[in-house]
């Protein structure tokens, strides 16, 4: 577990399945700017049981939960092509009472601190798009930096969109930013 002031990032357990096939199935929990593909609770099962969903070498899925273990979100890194020496990383807040509460901006930054802290990487990237306002302050306030647009790359919404990406480098990390625990 990596803790924070305001929130528990953890590896996602058997226990937990049940409620987040139930969180990710329902796609009023998705938000303007996350994709709307549906994922089977067999896929999810198997997907689970083969690895629970982390792998150090390739990244995975931590669940970002409250003070009282509470299932809010979850936070995500995948491994960027092999010649890009990173990850790239992404986020949804399925209780929209939790948003706006510093609880993405805090999850970022220990995921920041925890991938630099782990692995021989040197940047970490997101996929933002365009209309997503709260996303980019979020990228800004971790220390991102905007790097340019690919047009037409994301499919969301029955149309091609362009994305905007945000990186951040090994030595661009603030030291002063919150680090957690684990």
């Amino acid at each position: 577990m990596i803790r924070g002031s305001k929130v528990i990032l953890r590896t996602i357990r058997e226990t937990d399945l049940d409620t987040l096939f139930n969180l990710m199935s329902d796609l009023r929990n998705r938000g303007a700017y996350y994709p709307l593909y549906l994922s089977s609770e067999p896929l999810l099962r198997k997907d689970f049981h083969e690895a629970g969903f982390w792998s150090e070498e390739m990244g995975g899925k931590l669940l970002i939960c409250d003070k009282e273990d509470k299932i809010i979100g979850m936070i995500f890194i995948d491994r960027e092509p092999s010649y890009f020496n990173g990850f790239e990383l992404g986020y949804i807040l399925y209780d929209e009472a939790s948003r706006n509460k510093g609880y993405v901006t805090e999850s970022v930054s220990l995921m920041i601190h925890y991938l630099f802290s782990t692995r021989p990487i040197n940047r970490i990237h997101l996929l933002v798009l365009p209309a997503n306002e709260a996303s980019k302050k979020v990228a800004v306030k971790c220390g991102f930096k905007f790097e340019g647009i690919a047009r037409g790359a994301f499919f969301h919404d029955g149309k091609n969109k362009d994305v905007e990406m945000y990186s951040i480098l090994r030595d661009e990390v603030n030291p002063s930013q919150e680090q957690g625990t684990v």
